[in-house]
């Protein structure tokens, strides 16, 4: 047990510290390019891109407020879900991604909402999100001009969108299965829930919107400091900002996927992009999905307090009224 704790610590220390030796080589290999490089900061342009982020953010919300309300039969607000959700995410700079997903049970389980349906409920979102994220990040790969060659792009493509599309149709079964099987293995109760074609479209949806909202705030960001991307460069940009993100998520003991998602944006920007965009966008990139998580855990907290207060009140009252 011992040796485990140390190693949650250690192992994400390593990682980073790899990633950042990696880009301290680049960036002196390229100083050069790097050093003409002014930053020419454009409000209007800086703003939104934060406020594509955000959107991006608040889209993930609704995925989990939509999905929440469909299968419990009951209702929970935006505010609530905005307070749930962009609260606890918070916790994934804290080592491990199951954290939030204990707080919101922490906090639901009193509103009368099953473990198992907030795990359940987390578990299709995250699922969606990342497959249309990697569905939007190949599809913009494939229409890229030069850079990657189109038999693998198109190919991975084509194997994500089939596995998706078994995914929808046959979701009942292969869900059924997973979750009979962890039962077994870790003796839980782990309950179903049946989410509906149309609900699971409807979530395929709202992830797109917001996977676009996501690529297009990275190029945004781009202009919006001064670095020369031409509209040709929005889809290297958009493959780099998705697929990175979805690899960073998997990277389960890096806090936040931190250096992950950089390593992996430099890599898909540097084949179909200058060396300045592909070492300067990653940590631009960071920095600012970093404000807009933080922007929101705040605003999820002040929100809670809020509904918290407007409940005492309520009981309050309800008790004066006896």
């Amino acid at each position: 047990m011992r040796y485990r704790k140390a190693a949650r610590i250690v192992l994400p220390l390593l990682v980073f510290a790899a990633v950042s030796l990696f880009f301290l080589s680049e960036f002196r290999k390229n100083w050069a390019s790097i050093e003409s490089f002014h930053v020419a900061f454009v409000p209007s342009l800086a703003a939104l891109a934060f406020a594509a982020l955000s959107l991006t953010s608040l889209l993930t919300t609704y995925g989990w407020f939509l999905t929440l309300n469909a299968l419990s039969g009951r209702r929970i607000g935006f505010p609530e879900s905005i307070a749930a959700v962009n609260t606890s995410n918070l916790t994934k700079y804290v080592p491990g991604k199951v954290w939030s997903y204990a707080l919101q049970m922490y906090w639901l389980t009193d509103a009368g909402y099953s473990k198992s349906l907030v795990l359940y409920v987390n578990l299709i979102n995250v699922y969606v999100s990342l497959m249309t994220s990697l569905l939007l990040g190949a599809a913009c790969m494939v229409l890229l001009p030069s850079g990657y060659p189109l038999s693998a792009t198109g190919a991975a493509f084509a194997a994500l969108l089939v596995c998706d599309v078994l995914f929808v149709r046959y979701h009942s079964t292969l869900a059924r299965a997973l979750i009979s099987y962890v039962n077994r293995v870790l003796k839980r109760d782990i309950g179903y829930f049946e989410p509906s074609a149309g609900l699971l479209l409807h979530l395929h949806l709202n992830y797109f919107v917001a996977a676009f909202c996501f690529g297009a705030g990275a190029y945004l960001l781009c202009l919006g400091i001064g670095l020369d991307v031409t509209r040709t460069g929005l889809l290297p940009v958009m493959a780099a900002m998705t697929i990175s993100d979805v690899l960073g998520f998997l990277a389960v003991i890096v806090p936040g996927g931190l250096g992950v998602r950089e390593g992996a944006m430099y890599v898909i920007l540097r084949g179909a992009s200058s060396a300045t965009l592909s070492l300067v966008l990653p940590i631009a990139a960071r920095i600012a999905t970093m404000l807009v998580d933080m922007s929101l855990g705040l605003t999820g907290i002040i929100l809670l307090r809020r509904l918290r207060h407007a409940g005492e009140r309520g009981e309050r009252a309800g008790g004066n009224g006896r």
